[in-house]
């Protein structure tokens, strides 16, 4: 990606953010894909790898695959239970490593629970190689009046 390409997808991010589901400028930068399959009760984003998401070693850094992840899982509590749930514990294993192509995060639930939900999210990449996995635990936050 060269500057004017960045600075461009960097531009479009900003003037298309909101403070809301799917809308953060981090997403837009990323080029995030939000797809939800409401039977199974999953939720998957698919982006593109960019320059921007490669640590020194020329491949993805473990940071995205985190934030990919913790986002699929927290969209999919935000769809199905309609209410803001925060993250209070994530474990991330890594298997592959990739530098080009697409990522596929697919989140879903291992333990729903009302106050409390256990979950789960497989990073693909477009081959189907399973990349990393991460486990999350997610409490319902609920503002103070």
């Amino acid at each position: 990606m060269d500057k004017q390409e960045f600075m461009a997808l960097a531009e479009k991010a900003y003037d298309n953010y909101e403070i809301k589901p799917e809308s953060i400028m981090m997403f837009k930068l990323l080029q995030f894909e939000f797809d939800y399959n409401d039977e199974e009760k999953t939720c998957t984003i698919r982006c593109p790898i960019t320059d921007i998401m490669l640590n020194p070693a020329g491949i993805v850094h473990g940071g995205i695959y985190t934030f990919i992840s913790d986002t699929a899982m927290g969209h999919l509590n935000f769809r199905v239970k309609d209410t803001p749930y925060v993250t209070l514990d994530m474990n991330t294993s890594y298997f592959r490593a990739t530098s080009t192509g697409e990522i596929v995060a697919t989140a879903r639930y291992s333990k729903e629970g009302h106050k409390v939900s256990f979950m789960e999210c497989e990073v693909k990449n477009e081959q189907g190689d399973l990349l990393c996995k991460t486990t999350g635990t997610f409490y319902r936050y609920e503002k103070k009046k």
